[in-house]
């Protein structure tokens, strides 16, 4: 019978998961809530292969700011740019994106504008 080892912490999570949790924990329960060791626990994993991933909690912050950016902003820049045939299709784009979840999460969006009212670099970012 050959010792078995514990699972490597490491293996078991990436960026991807660390950031997944980090969103759940800002919609859920806001910023305050998003804490290395919180959200190690969420993932079953040791606080350290956190910094394999990140600097710090800031950057992890950072991180949340710019996949709002990518996910939520984006996609209404593009809808506003897009060239539209009338008036009417134009906003029925922008529209679109309150419908379809896929391009955009109205949770997340609160989460950030909640999180905008205290922290004055995610207010810019806003802005």
């Amino acid at each position: 019978m050959t010792k078995q080892t514990a699972p490597d912490p490491i293996a078991r999570s990436t960026r991807d998961d660390w950031l997944r949790v980090a969103l759940d924990a800002l919609v859920s329960d806001g910023v305050d809530a998003v804490k290395v060791f919180s959200l190690s626990e969420r993932l079953g994993v040791s606080r350290s292969s956190f910094y394999w991933y990140f600097r710090d909690r800031k950057d992890l912050l950072d991180a949340l700011v710019t996949h709002w950016e990518d996910t939520n902003t984006a996609p209404f820049l593009r809808a506003a740019s897009a060239n539209a045939p009338t008036i009417t299709a134009s906003i029925l784009g922008v529209f679109r994106l309150f419908i379809d979840p896929d391009l955009f999460d109205p949770r997340l969006d609160f989460a950030m504008r909640g999180w905008a009212l205290g922290d004055g670099s995610v207010r810019r970012a806003l802005d």
